[in-house]
């Protein structure tokens, strides 16, 4: 008699061993072609960090019938931030602030620290992945600024502070303060002079915004 009441728990574990993995959990499997051609298994190329809607809210009835959060304070806008962003939506942000993803990027997991699939673990950033992200900065905007003949000439303290504005509301979703502008500006004009070739010093102002803590925060 117990091994026959164990029979539907039996078909059920092994109708979800037998299902996708990842069906379980809701996370989208990582094995799909990488071509952007399925959306429910293609990870490579995730949508940026955004929200879409407001979140539901639960409610919970304490014993003399009032409600938890009816003392709960909101934070205003914004006070919550400074989460790192993981590395499963770093392609959908590199491709909505220059319109590329970087190659290596694809190979980069590691450095990043990303936990295996179906999986959370919240991300905390070390010197190799801080290291890992300039490089891969780099190349993105290398690849950026290779053919726009406004990158041709070496930046002037107007031209600077232009594109850094640009670059910097794009990549941090605000608008940089003035000494935010000011820095790097200066680290387009004066800090990398040394540097001959023109489209490469744009490079390195690219990658210094897409390294910072602005972009690789949300």
């Amino acid at each position: 008699m117990k091994f026959l009441h164990l029979l539907p728990f039996a078909a059920l574990v092994l109708i979800a061993c037998a299902d996708d993995p990842s069906a379980l959990t809701g996370r989208h499997s990582t094995t799909g072609p990488g071509d952007g051609t399925d959306p429910t298994t293609d990870t490579t190329n995730p949508q940026a960090v955004e929200c879409t809607a407001k979140p539901t809210g639960r409610s919970y009835v304490l014993f003399d019938g009032s409600k938890l959060e009816e003392s709960r304070v909101n934070e205003n806008i914004g006070m919550n931030r400074a989460r790192l962003k993981p590395y499963a939506v770093m392609s959908g942000e590199y491709s909505r602030v220059l319109g590329l993803v970087p190659p290596s990027l694809a190979g980069a997991a590691g450095s990043f620290d990303d936990p295996p699939a179906r999986w959370f673990a919240e991300t905390l950033y070390s010197g190799v992945t801080l290291s890992a992200s300039f490089d891969i900065s780099f190349e993105a905007c290398t690849a950026a600024t290779k053919t726009d003949a406004a990158f041709a000439a070496a930046p002037t303290a107007a031209t600077a502070e232009t594109q850094c504005a640009a670059w910097a509301r794009k990549a941090w979703n605000r608008t940089a303060s003035p000494d935010e502008l000011s820095a790097c500006t200066d680290l387009a004009t004066t800090k990398l002079n040394d540097e001959p070739d023109a489209r490469r010093r744009w490079s390195y102002v690219c990658a210094s915004i897409l390294s910072s803590a602005q972009f690789l925060t949300y």
